[in-house]
């Protein structure tokens, strides 16, 4: 699969993670240290979007006491590539390194947890492009972005890469 179609609601609908990608998106997840250390978790995916949820900690606050912008740039990146994994055939065969990345803080985020929406808007054969929304748990929009990320077969990587 290269560029997402443009197809109507029910054939998106239809689409449907194979148990290999959903084996291989776990195991992307729980081999990386820092969404252990952060406690981010995947809530939902679906073919080309995630949710991803970042509760709420003290220690994540800046010297304002609002969540720290380059926290809220992690949770987002997170989302985009969850979202990114869940069109691959097989996550572990595939490295998406971070490319670059634009985010917008539309207001700061405080004392609530944080729900990052990814989808993904292209993929090609070795960049795609996915878009990255971030609210609290009110619904306050806080945040938005794109991020760009390399996708590379881990065979072609150094064990870094690898899981």
């Amino acid at each position: 699969m290269h560029n997402r179609p443009e197809e109507n609601q029910e054939t998106v609908a239809a689409w449907e993670l194979t148990e290999l990608q959903k084996r291989g998106i776990e195991a992307r997840v729980e081999k990386n240290p820092v969404l252990t250390f952060m406690g981010i978790e995947v809530l939902e995916i679906r073919p080309g979007e995630a949710t991803v949820l970042l509760r709420h900690r003290e220690d994540f606050h800046n010297s304002l006491g609002q969540v720290q912008g380059g926290v809220v740039a992690v949770v987002a990146d997170v989302a985009g590539g969850v979202s990114l994994y869940s069109v691959l055939p097989d996550p572990r065969e595939f490295a998406i390194p971070t490319i670059e990345f634009k985010l917008n803080f539309l207001r700061p985020a405080g004392a609530e947890d944080l729900l990052a929406r990814g989808r993904l808007v292209y993929r090609g054969r070795q960049v795609a492009v996915c878009q990255v929304d971030v609210s609290d748990r009110s619904g306050r929009h806080l945040a938005t972005g794109l991020f760009t990320y390399m996708v590379k077969p881990t065979e072609k990587c150094t064990g870094v890469f690898s899981v």
